[in-house]
């Protein structure tokens, strides 16, 4: 498998680690107060890998070297993702 292969699908991995762990939902009031900003701290973590990686992966794509769409699309897909999260987050703080 490509290394670039690699890398997008280790962002991609990342990504949702950090998705899922943000959309489970610690119960804050049933368990002690440590356990909500641990499951924050964890994936917080798992974004900024997911990100560092989507960017390595992203311009080690842009090198001018020969790609088939799947390395292409493994490559550059996570930034795009997380290019348009940032842009729809972006969008809802500022319309209100």
């Amino acid at each position: 498998m490509n290394h670039l292969r690699k890398l997008g699908l280790a962002s991609f991995l990342f990504l949702g680690l950090g998705l899922l762990g943000g959309t489970s939902g610690v119960p804050r009031l049933r368990g002690p107060a440590a356990a909500g900003s641990t499951a924050l701290t964890v994936t917080l973590i798992c974004y900024a890998v997911g990100l560092v990686l989507a960017l390595m992966a992203f311009m080690q794509s842009r090198r001018g070297q020969s790609l088939d769409g799947t390395t292409k699309f493994l490559a550059r897909a996570p930034l795009a993702l997380v290019t348009i999260g940032v842009l729809i987050f972006f969008l809802r703080a500022m319309i209100g």
